[in-house]
């Protein structure tokens, strides 16, 4: 390859890069998400407010879902794919400094599988709005979210976690309330 040549192949190069979704993380304790496909930089700027107004109407066990971009800032005005994770379990906090306390596991297990659930109804919505699919993964458990739903692989990695908590998707959400008020000295 003649070097002269190179300059012109950086932007291609760059292209390239940014032309593919980010890599999903592999944690068993964070359910990682990202979109399949590009997303509007409008359609982006909408979801984002979305997390930000669901994490204000409804607590999360852990911390807020918050959306990520690849390929620029949200806001740039650029199609861009999206990732996020969602932090499960909870394990132990720290309500003061230096004072710990641990979750009990069957309570983690439950608002895990909570949140989990949230999340992925969350991500179905807005593959209805915005005509989108989306992977998740927990641990190694993929699966794929589009607009009617959770594929059975995602279905499958609720039911795990179902499994964990003893609980259906109605008991999990029925829990908690009283599971943050029990931790309510987490935030």
């Amino acid at each position: 390859m003649d070097p002269s040549s190179l300059p012109r192949l950086l932007p291609l190069v760059a292209m390239l890069a940014c032309s593919r979704p980010p890599a999903l993380n592999g944690d068993a304790r964070a359910l990682a998400y990202r979109s399949r496909s590009k997303v509007p930089d409008t359609a982006a700027r909408q979801m984002a407010a979305a997390a930000n107004g669901d994490a204000r109407r409804r607590a999360p066990w852990r911390e807020p879902n918050h959306l990520h971009a690849a390929g620029g800032p949200i806001g740039d005005g650029r199609d861009k794919y999206l990732f996020g994770e969602t932090q499960l379990y909870l394990g132990e906090y720290e309500p003061e400094p230096g004072k710990f306390r641990e979750v009990e596991p069957q309570d983690d297990a439950a608002m895990a599988y909570a949140d989990a659930l949230f999340t992925v109804q969350q991500l179905q919505r807005w593959a209805q709005r915005h005509d989108i699919a989306w992977d998740v993964q927990l641990g190694r458990a993929r699966g794929r979210v589009t607009a009617s739903g959770a594929d059975s692989a995602a279905r499958s990695l609720l039911s795990d976690l179902s499994r964990k908590s003893g609980l259906s998707a109605e008991e999990a959400e029925m829990h908690r309330p009283r599971l943050d008020e029990k931790y309510r000295d987490r935030r």
